[in-house]
């Protein structure tokens, strides 16, 4: 194993996540706010849509991991690329929300849509090239780990934790670097994303691990076979029903925080984010091989605590309860998750299995929870205001719905003992006959 590994790990995760959470935060509010308060002016549709972009990279982007990771390239190499390209588009964001604020600003009220929906289709084209290099590089950092860990069943999420830890920092330190609600947080990720470029350099070689054959092979198609274990379709159903669910605090969280009188929401909203490092960090203590599925289906009840805390809590009932459970259910149903997959698929197919999750966990489930994320939003509107209790009763069904088929259904594998063949002793006679032939006997 290379020198310090845990640690060289540790601090790709530190990067890699600190430049998406620099603007995945903020971005929602700042996309809605009005053009006189310095915002987009976006609706809420567009504002879903621009969150969509990186579902749809996912859609896109995931069923190339496989071929890319599993049988052509080395993982670390790639994700250098991947990255420095994603700072690129990032530098372009910000450029292009810089260019068109004080163009939308100086524009009458009563021509602001057409100039608002160029704003809008400009920025979607620079987030979805953005988004299809970082979601082929989101699989990788979780693959660079797995395959270079000596255990990665109890030190993935303590390697893992230490995104969660930049994600934690960057939401503190982002009143004091850039302002928040700005198209600043834009060019703060893009300055991260080139740092994880260069730094990827630098990590442990991690050449693929397989040679397809056919061209079914080469995109990893062999790891559908995975559907054939029902505890793995349960799990990727399961994780697209959460997924779903959670766009609704992901995109709007920040913008109900605001609206209930919140000031610095972005900095209050990394309690979600500290307990998911203390829920990484203990997950090795609690023996994640024999108690799997507990804690997975711990996370995704997590989800409904959320719901019931958002939907009927007071404000600090949503703080001391609400915000935490989004870190609660992220660690311990989806991180426990990736080891599950990582137990169950055969070596060479690894990276094409985590690319399936990752496809639906991180592109379909986010693409169709922006979508239904913005209907229900739109029917919640009231000549009052947003019924928010209305809203957040969506995914505290969903979640609800999806932890009891989770219980019900899924069951943690088995690792059996790989058989050992010891080949029986010639009999005496065999022998004795065999030594006959060979000296002419």
């Amino acid at each position: 194993m290379p020198p310090y590994v845990r640690t060289r790990l540790s601090a790709m995760m530190f990067l890699f996540y600190s430049s998406l959470g620099s603007w995945a935060v903020t971005a929602a509010t700042y996309l809605k706010k009005p053009a006189g308060d310095g915002g987009l002016n976006f609706d809420s549709h567009q504002t879903g849509w621009i969150f969509s972009t990186f579902a749809l990279g996912g859609v896109l982007a995931n069923p190339l991991v496989g071929l890319l990771a599993d049988r052509l390239f080395r993982a670390e190499r790639l994700l250098a690329a991947m990255c420095t390209v994603c700072g690129l588009f990032l530098v372009g964001a910000w450029w292009w929300c810089e260019v068109r604020e004080p163009i939308q600003l100086a524009t009458n009220p009563d021509e602001l849509k057409p100039v608002v929906d160029v704003t809008f289709a400009g920025l979607f084209a620079v987030m979805m090239a953005y988004s299809l290099c970082l979601q082929v590089a989101m699989p990788l950092v979780s693959v660079i780990s797995l395959r270079n860990l000596p255990d990665p069943t109890t030190q993935f999420s303590r390697t893992r934790l230490w995104g969660t830890v930049g994600w934690v920092l960057v939401g503190l330190l982002m009143g004091f670097v850039v302002a928040p609600v700005s198209s600043q947080p834009f060019l703060m990720a893009a300055v991260l994303a080139f740092a994880v470029g260069g730094y990827a350099l630098t990590l442990p070689p991690t050449p693929p691990r397989g040679q397809g054959k056919t061209l079914g092979e080469a995109f990893g198609l062999p790891a559908l076979s995975l559907f054939r274990h029902r505890s793995f379709a349960v799990y990727i159903l399961v994780g697209l029903a959460l997924s779903v669910m959670n766009q609704f605090y992901a995109v709007h969280g920040h913008s109900y925080l605001t609206a209930t009188g919140w000031q610095g929401a972005e900095q209050w909203m990394v309690i979600g984010q500290v307990v998911e490092v203390v829920c990484m960090f203990g997950i090795p203590l609690l023996d994640p091989k024999r108690r799997m599925k507990w804690l997975m289906l711990t996370g995704a009840i997590g989800g409904m605590v959320r719901g019931i805390a958002l939907a009927w809590g007071g404000p600090w009932v949503v703080m001391a309860i609400g915000v935490p459970m989004h870190g609660w259910q992220f660690a311990l149903f989806f991180i426990t998750a990736t080891t599950f997959v990582d137990r169950l698929a055969p070596p060479h197919l690894r990276a094409s299995a985590q690319a399936i999750a990752a496809f639906v966990g991180g592109g379909v489930g986010p693409l169709l929870g922006n979508y239904l994320a913005a209907e229900v939003m739109d029917q919640c509107r009231t000549p009052t205001g947003l019924d928010w209790t209305t809203f957040w009763l969506w995914p505290l069904i969903g979640c609800g719905l999806a932890a009891t088929a989770f219980a019900l259904m899924f069951r943690t594998p088995i690792d059996l003992p790989v058989p050992v063949t010891v080949p029986a002793p010639p009999r005496r006679r065999e022998s004795m006959e065999e030594n006959s032939k060979v000296l002419g006997g």
